[in-house]
């Protein structure tokens, strides 16, 4: 890609930026709940994280009832034998709850568990938090991903949460910084780097290298800062990130890059 292109890229994306990374777009993103429930916000952000996966309406309700009736502070967790969640079972959702409060009497806050001399550690943070489950069931598995061969696109999106710091973003964790981030790799992101030549046929961690390596090129200091607008078109207008039927209906058609 040529510099003038990614620098054509860069300002429609600062575009969007300013547009669409305010609070008035929580609600169509997980981020909604640390927003809105009170309690331990790292907790709540890092669950809401981690079963941010599936039917975006099916993920948003079992969470309401997940914090309605288990509670948002880690150290007070109430036990329930209903709740379940896709490939969660209702012994799996009990033990997360149960390893959670363990580990934030432990340590307080999950911070320290992701911490590395260079930059967030991801496999030892998740490693010594599923090192607390007695049973590794399909269900926690999957919640708890480790890092490595696939992009781990809850965990690094939960990470951006904790570091950056702005409208959406809170910034609460002070061991890292924005730099330390790679661009969290959904369906949207992934889709935007197809369409517009930053990766091919790579997938997992062959292809997060890729993306957060253009991303770094536009801001080296904050490589994840576009995620939550770019996302929002995909959300919100079902953008393709290229010429499309749903271009018709799109309120950025006429300064679009991507048509």
């Amino acid at each position: 890609m040529q510099a003038s292109q990614k620098q054509a890229i860069k300002a429609y994306l600062e575009h969007l930026y300013t547009k669409y990374n305010t609070a008035a777009y929580i609600k169509t993103d997980p981020i909604v709940f640390p927003h809105t429930y009170g309690g331990n916000r790292e907790f709540v952000a890092f669950t809401a994280a981690m079963f941010a996966y599936g039917n975006v309406k099916a993920m948003q309700g079992f969470l309401a009832s997940f914090f309605a009736n288990c509670g948002t502070d880690p150290l007070d967790l109430k036990p329930n034998k209903a709740l379940k969640y896709r490939f969660q079972s209702v012994a799996d959702v009990d033990a997360y709850c149960r390893v959670m409060g363990q580990l934030y009497s432990e340590y307080k806050s999950l911070e320290s568990l992701f911490y590395g001399e260079a930059k967030p550690d991801l496999a030892a943070g998740m490693g010594k938090i599923r090192s607390y489950f007695t049973n590794m069931s399909h269900g926690v598995n999957f919640l708890l991903t480790m890092p490595g061969k696939s992009a781990s696109k809850r965990l690094t999106m939960f990470l951006r949460w904790m570091i950056r710091k702005d409208d959406i973003d809170f910034g609460l964790w002070q061991s890292f910084r924005p730099v330390q981030l790679s661009m969290p790799l959904d369906v949207h992101i992934t889709r935007f780097s197809e369409k517009n030549g930053i990766i091919g046929s790579e997938k997992g961690a062959k292809a997060l290298a890729l993306v957060d390596s253009f991303f770094r090129e536009l801001t080296p200091e904050d490589p994840a800062k576009y995620d939550f607008a770019i996302t929002r078109l995909g959300i919100a207008h079902k953008c393709q990130y290229a010429l499309d039927t749903a271009c018709n209906d799109c309120e950025e058609r006429g300064i679009c890059l991507f048509k």
